[in-house]
């Protein structure tokens, strides 16, 4: 089915409207950032998630850290819209790359740190495998909150 639709705009007018959208994609650029607590968060999550899924075979409070950390990625997304508007910045065109980057590590991290565990049996590197996840989603969110903000800011 189709729909009427009024005139459609002179050049100038389709001109004026992608300017406001610019400038309202400028004006918004200083204020898109996530929320402090939120990497942190997240990178605690993952960090638990790792040691978990090491220690899965073998401890039973194992299988909890990987359960708390799936109720945590649960709720972030909940408590992250209380008051504002989301924009994520995994999927944004800028981010795309380095979300692949961060994915693809994360998944490397986890797979030899099982790996390297089953291996050696040592609990260090269920650790080592934890700090490397939580400075990995230090580094690459906000590096995925600026991109964002960059290419608000040069919309054009």
């Amino acid at each position: 089915m189709t729909h009427a639709q009024g005139p459609r705009p002179s050049p100038d007018e389709a001109r004026q409207a992608l300017e406001s959208i610019t400038l309202s994609k400028q004006a918004l650029a200083p204020h898109v950032r996530s929320p402090a607590w939120l990497y942190p968060a997240q990178g605690v999550g993952m960090a638990m998630f790792v040691i978990g899924l090491v220690f899965s075979k073998e401890a039973g409070w194992a299988s909890v850290l990987i359960a708390v950390s799936g109720v945590l990625f649960s709720v972030l997304p909940m408590l992250q819209t209380r008051g504002r508007v989301v924009v994520d910045v995994y999927t944004h065109p800028g981010s795309r790359g380095l979300a692949w980057t961060y994915v693809a590590s994360f998944a490397f991290i986890t797979v030899a740190a099982v790996v390297l565990y089953s291996t050696y049996s040592r609990a260090w590197i269920a650790y080592v495998a934890a700090v490397l996840v939580l400075v990995l989603t230090l580094v690459a969110g906000p590096a995925m909150d600026a991109r964002l903000e960059r290419a608000l800011r040069n919309a054009g």
